[in-house]
Order: C-alpha cells, then structure tokens, then sequence
C-alpha cells in the first residue's frame, strides 16, 4: 500500500509541528486514568487561544472545546483520550515519559494532538459549518469509565450532539491507511473473579478434602467449551484465565481457589451467553464435585459496533482525502474501548489511522505515536466534517 494520494489539501506546516511538539510534551508528562489535570490544563490553554468557547465538568478532568456553528442548538462531535498507562516506559527517546510509572503507551497522545489540530485548522479556516463542531477531551479511558461519565455529565448536551467520531492510531497497518468498519470494531470487555470454596487438609490424604486446585483444574479446561462448542464459529469469543491463586505450601490442599480472567465479544448477545454459561458451568460442575462456586461479574465496556451510515459517511470522506487504495475494512480487534458509551446514544463511527509498526506495538514500554500519522488525523476529521454537511 502507498502512502495517501494528495486528494485533500494538507494541514498547514506550522500547525502540524505545534501539534508535534504538544503531543511529545503530553507524552513527557503522561497523567494516568482520573489524573489528567496538567493534561486538561493545556488542553483549555490552547484551545482559549485558538479561539474555542471552552466546557469543563465539576469533578472530572474533561474538557470540551465548542467552534460555533449557524444553529447553536445542535453539534457533530469528535472525541480524544488523553489518559495513560501504569508502564514505565523504556523508549529511550528525548520526549519519553518523565512520569515514573506513567506512560503514552496506547497513543492517546497522538489522538489529544490530533483533536488540537483540528481546533487550531477551525480557527485558522474561520469557516462557519450548519451546526457547531464539539471537541471531546476525555479521561480514564484505560479505566473503562471516562466516556460514561462524560455522558452522565451532560458532554452530549447543550449542544445536542448528532453525530460522534473518535479514531485510534493503529500500528498494524501501514501508515497512511485509514481503517473504516461497517459493524463491530473492537469487543466488549468484562471481567471475572470466581472462587472455588470446598474443604482443605493434608495433601496426603486428598480423600478427605474437597479439593479446589484439581476442581479449578476442570472448570478452567470446561470453560472453553463456552467458546469452541457453544458459540457460532462465525462468531468472535475470547475466554481467558489470567490468574489462579491457591495454596500456599507444597502438602496442604487449600480451602480456596481464586480464579481471575477476562470475556471478550463482538455482540451484546454473545456477550450475555458468555456470562451466563460460565456462571451455570462453575456452579454445576462445583457442585458435582460437592464444592461452592462464587462468581463475581466486573462489567466493563460493551462492543464498539459502527452505526453503518455514519461509517460509510466516515469511508467515503476517507477516499475523498487520501483515495479509495488507503481505506481498508480489516478485521475487527478484540481488545476494548470505552467509546460505545458514546455511541449507545448518538450515531457515530470510531476509526483506525495507520500508524505503521516502526515504533512498537501498543500497551508496549517501547511504543511511541507516529508523528507523521498526526497531519493525517486532522484531515480525516476535517473530511468527515466536510462530508457530513455536503450529505445532509
């Protein structure tokens, strides 16, 4: 795949390098999920001097910066993340995290400076668009909960948002392409913590226990039945055991086993299988072996599923500004993003921006955002914008 065809006109240079420079000092000073004061800080900065009406929230670090439109009642919105990891970052690089156990290990960096750009082109356009454009800036998305909370905290509202996009810089396609899905995106994310009681004594004398080990031992090969037998192969499922924990010497079977783990799914109704069948099989299975199972579901964020006019809107914005050979639909990821929130109440599409893999792969102590990536993003916002109001 080459690199974008010229189609659209590109962001000016001295704007590209203010956003470069923004993003490595937000990378220097990454601020985790909740704590992005110093974040939220120069993001209100920047946008009072591009000229933005600037929104923030009582109790909460997001910020959101409003270019009015014609009709003040209504807005289109776009959304960045701007919180980090709990990494320490081995990088070696002159911008690299000065946080400790901090770091931009999953680009939201890139997508802040990103979001930045687009105010700073609004202002330097001066163009006025039907409806007002809403620039979201919001925390704790490694969290889970940063975009839910900006919903119950009116980020939708005054203006009523229409329409809502957000992007993720993606290291596994070639930089320059832009990734547009028609449906799921990325997979719901709940976890799970599930405890094996029965009876422990001497390791020598399994006969007189209820022994927890070997039950976790069976539930946790059962389990993937969940996925192999009774999920449709067409379907996207994960089921993983990250942790078990029992014992604590060598001839004594515990009275406890903890199992901990994750569920991963591309819809809601697989979703809602997933849970009840590993409850029904842990209960069931236990009880055949005369032990207590106790499950205790931490719900997280749903599938990231494309409203399918909004993506073709997105697609053909997409070709129009750097041609129909750099937008591809590859397949869909199943790690997680807090951004259905947003889209269980407005029509909207979250988007790929090719990053190219020579900086490392994402949640890695290596990874940086590409800065040649940055110009791209700005453009595939401002040619969404350009498109929705050319449609409507």
């Amino acid at each position: 795949m080459s690199g974008p065809d010229p189609v659209s006109e590109p962001i000016a240079e001295d704007i590209v390098r203010e956003c470069t420079a923004l993003r490595r000092r937000i990378h220097r000073e990454a601020e985790l999920s909740g704590q992005e004061s110093n974040t939220a800080a120069l993001i209100q900065a920047e946008l009072k001097a591009a000229g933005l009406e600037v929104k923030t929230f009582p109790g909460s670090t997001a910020v959101a910066g409003i270019w009015p439109g014609r009709d003040r009642s209504r807005a289109i919105a776009f959304r960045a993340d701007m919180d980090a990891l709990p990494l320490e970052e081995a990088s070696g690089l002159p911008w690299a995290s000065q946080s400790g156990l901090a770091m931009h290990a999953c680009g939201h960096d890139g997508h802040t400076g990103i979001l930045l750009g687009l105010a700073k082109q609004l202002a330097r356009s001066g163009k006025s668009y039907p409806m007002d454009i809403k620039l979201l800036f919001q925390p704790a998305e490694e969290a889970g909960n940063g975009a839910k909370q900006m919903v119950a905290d009116g980020a939708l509202e005054s203006p009523r948002v229409e329409a809502v996009f957000g992007l993720h810089g993606w290291p596994d396609l070639p930089l320059g392409a832009i990734g547009v899905h028609g449906g799921a995106v990325m997979a719901s994310v709940d976890n799970f913590e599930l405890t094996l009681v029965g009876k422990g004594g001497h390791g020598a004398q399994p006969h007189a226990t209820l022994d927890p080990v070997f039950a976790a031992a069976q539930l946790i090969s059962a389990a993937q039945s969940l996925v192999s037998r009774s999920t449709d192969p067409l379907d996207s499922a994960v089921l993983t055991f990250g942790q078990v924990q029992a014992g604590r010497t060598f001839n004594v079977i515990p009275e406890e086993c903890l199992l901990r783990g994750t569920v991963r799914a591309h819809s809601p109704a697989v979703r809602d299988r997933l849970k009840s069948g590993l409850e029904s099989l842990a209960v069931n299975l236990c009880r055949g072996l005369g032990l207590e199972a106790r499950l205790h579901w931490v719900e997280g964020c749903p599938a990231t599923i494309n409203d399918p006019t909004m993506a073709a809107l997105a697609r053909r914005a997409a070709v129009k500004a750097f041609g129909e050979g750099n937008c591809v639909e590859p397949r869909p990821s199943m790690a997680g993003e807090d951004f259905p929130f947003f889209l269980e109440k407005v029509p909207g599409a979250y988007l790929w921006l090719g990053l190219g893999n020579a900086r490392g792969s994402l949640h890695n102590p290596r990874f940086d955002f590409n800065d040649a990536a940055l110009e791209m993003g700005i453009r595939l916002f401002l040619a969404i914008l350009e498109e929705k109001f050319s449609s409507d």
